[in-house]
C-alpha cells in the first residue's frame, strides 16, 4: 500500500519512468515522490511564506542522522532507507523549487537554482545507482527537465522564452545514458522533446507514449 501512495504522489512523466527502474525502483520512486510532493506545495502555495515553512520541515530533516527523524511518514522513511548520505542533493531540489516562491518573473538566479536543484539530483541518481562515470550526462538531462517544468509553468512569457533560450545548447543532442540510468533517459528525452516544441507538456499527446516507450526500450 504504502508504494501505490509513493507512486500516486509521482507526476505523470515520472510515473511512466519507474517502469524502467529495475532493480533500483525504491531509489527513484523516494527521489520521483519527493520532487512531486514539494512541486505541489510550492505550485498550490496560496501564500509564499506557508510553501517556506513547509519546505525548512523537509530541508530540517535532511540535516539530521537518519534516527533522529519522525516515523511515519511513507516518503521519509523510503528516503532514510535509500538516500542515507545523499541528503544534500535532496536539500538542493528543496532550495530549487523554493526559488519557484518568488515573486514573478522569476529572475535569472532563481532560475538557476530551480535548474541546479534538479541537476544536483540527477548526478545522485547516476551516482547512487552505481554509475558516477555518467553524472555529467545525468546532470544533462536533470537540466532538461528543470527547463521543460519552467517553460510549462511559466507564468509570463518572458519566463517561457528564457527558460527555451536557455535549452538550446541542452536540447541539440539525444541523451546517452547507460541502462541503470533509463528512467532519466525517460524524462530527459521527453524533456527534450517539449523544449523543442516549445514548452508543451512533458506526457499527454498522441505520440508521447509511444515516445516514452521507445526511450525506455532503447534509451534515445
Amino acid at each position: 500500500m504504502e508504494r501505490t501512495e509513493l507512486i500516486e504522489e509521482c507526476p505523470e512523466v515520472s510515473r511512466i519512468a519507474l517502469a524502467s527502474a529495475g532493480r533500483n525502483r525504491d531509489l527513484w520512486l523516494a527521489a520521483f515522490a519527493l520532487d512531486g510532493r514539494i512541486g505541489r506545495m510550492v505550485l498550490g502555495a496560496s501564500e509564499p511564506m506557508l510553501g517556506q515553512m513547509r519546505l525548512a520541515w523537509w530541508r530540517d530533516q535532511f540535516g539530521q542522522p537518519v534516527t533522529k527523524r519522525p516515523e511515519g511518514d511513507p516518503l521519509l522513511d523510503l528516503i532514510g532507507r535509500k538516500w542515507e548520505g545523499g541528503e544534500s542533493a535532496l536539500r538542493e531540489l528543496v532550495d530549487g523549487w523554493e526559488a519557484l516562491l518568488s515573486p514573478r518573473p522569476l529572475s535569472g538566479t532563481d532560475r538557476a537554482s530551480f535548474i541546479a536543484g534538479r541537476a544536483s539530483l540527477a548526478r545522485a541518481l547516476a551516482d547512487r545507482a552505481g554509475s558516477p562515470s555518467a553524472a555529467r550526462e545525468a546532470q544533462c538531462a536533470g537540466t532538461l527537465w528543470a527547463l521543460a517544468d519552467l517553460a510549462i509553468h511559466a507564468q509570463e512569457p518572458g519566463e517561457r522564452s528564457a527558460a527555451l533560450d536557455d535549452a538550446v545548447e541542452f536540447a541539440q543532442d539525444s541523451l546517452r545514458l547507460p541502462r541503470s540510468l533509463r528512467p532519466l533517459s525517460v524524462i530527459g528525452g521527453l524533456a527534450r522533446r517539449s523544449l523543442r516544441l516549445g514548452g508543451c507538456p512533458l506526457v499527454g499527446d498522441r505520440l508521447s507514449p509511444f515516445i516514452a516507450l521507445r526511450l525506455g526500450l532503447f534509451g534515445r
